[in-house]
């Protein structure tokens, strides 16, 4: 997919970013650096130390702080990655093979450990106190989150409510730490990185609802990854959480999903109870109000290209997921876009 042109900033140096992760990660060990490299290779979107640097170019900042910054960030997000492919059992990610196939869970587990113990380096490298403290209660809060998850599998009780607690820690924090640890490195005032974390936050939530839509709409190329992923191994997301609250077909998804073995047999009868119950569509429509919950939060921040990085990443969650959503055969439905 691609990226909107504000997004694709000339300011965001990707190729720095990947350099400074390169040289932190292969350090000449053999086979630390085979592990590293094959991780490296990973075709990631860097919407994090994207994040790091719009909101650190609205002011001056030292640019070797910045760039270590959204380094680290990018580390702590491989990291949970890695930890979430070894507690799904997946097979796959960003269409190759993850890394716990390749090289087993035990070094995986160490990978993981290895890269947030480099990402918290990197900061301690700069003294920065006050972005340690934040970075550090994120990754609490993504790992109470994982347990969370964990412990409610199958469980067709789940509220809206868990939901969202749920996907606050698997990925909306560690979007709105990414925009206050940037906004913090560069002294901004609490009320700017207030409506900065709100905004990422938002975003986040947005960002998390768009992908468990497509994990059952897109096909494994799209997702890099087995489609229906979540669902067949006992992740409810919010288009079932919906469906599961409908009058008529609700009772008849609850009895689908009973059955844990058969829930990759019976996809194509729980996809047309999605469908039928317009889950998907709802939840997109609770994408789009989260991102536009994201630019109300920008209201009072001033123009310039970092504000304009900042609504191009929101423009590239509506436009450019949901123009990959509109294709997946219109839902069967006639159209697949929110309305």
């Amino acid at each position: 997919m691609s990226f909107a042109p504000s997004v694709m900033s000339e300011s965001f140096p990707l190729d720095q970013v990947s350099e400074r992760l390169k040289g932190l990660l292969i350090t000449g060990s053999g086979e630390i650096d085979r592990v590293m490299d094959y991780l490296l290779q990973g075709d990631g979107k860097m919407l994090r130390p994207r994040l790091v640097y719009a909101i650190a170019s609205m002011q001056e900042h030292n640019e070797e702080v910045v760039r270590d910054i959204a380094a680290a960030l990018e580390m702590i997000h491989m990291a949970s990655l890695v930890h979430d492919d070894i507690i799904d059992g997946a097979d796959t990610r960003r269409n190759q093979p993850s890394l716990n196939c390749r090289y087993g869970n035990q070094i995986s587990v160490l990978c993981g450990d290895y890269l947030f113990a480099a990402a918290f380096n990197l900061i301690n490298l700069h003294n920065l106190s006050g972005v340690m403290a934040d970075v550090t209660g994120t990754i609490q809060t993504m790992c109470s989150g994982e347990i969370k998850q964990m412990t409610s599998l199958y469980n067709l009780q789940i509220s809206e409510t868990e939901y969202y607690e749920r996907i606050f820690s698997k990925t909306a924090c560690l979007f709105a730490c990414c925009c206050r640890s940037a906004a913090q490195a560069v002294k901004m005032p609490g009320e700017t990185i207030r409506a900065l974390s709100q905004y990422g936050l938002c975003l986040g939530f947005a960002y998390q609802i768009i992908d468990d839509v497509l994990d059952f709409v897109a096909d494994s190329k799209v997702l890099g990854k087995p489609a229906a992923n979540d669902l067949s191994t006992g992740n409810l997301t919010l288009p079932v959480i919906l469906a599961l609250q409908d009058e008529q077909a609700g009772e008849r998804l609850r009895m689908l999903l009973q059955d844990h073995s058969g829930i990759r047999e019976n996809m194509a009868e729980i996809m047309d109870i999605l469908v039928e119950t317009r889950a998907l569509r709802e939840s997109l429509a609770t994408s789009r109000f989260f991102v536009q919950s994201a630019r109300g939060a920008l209201d009072d921040i001033p123009t310039g290209e970092g504000r304009d990085v900042l609504v191009g990443l929101s423009h590239y969650l509506l436009d450019g997921y949901y123009a990959q959503l509109s294709d997946v055969n219109d839902w069967r439905e006639g159209t697949g876009t929110a309305n």
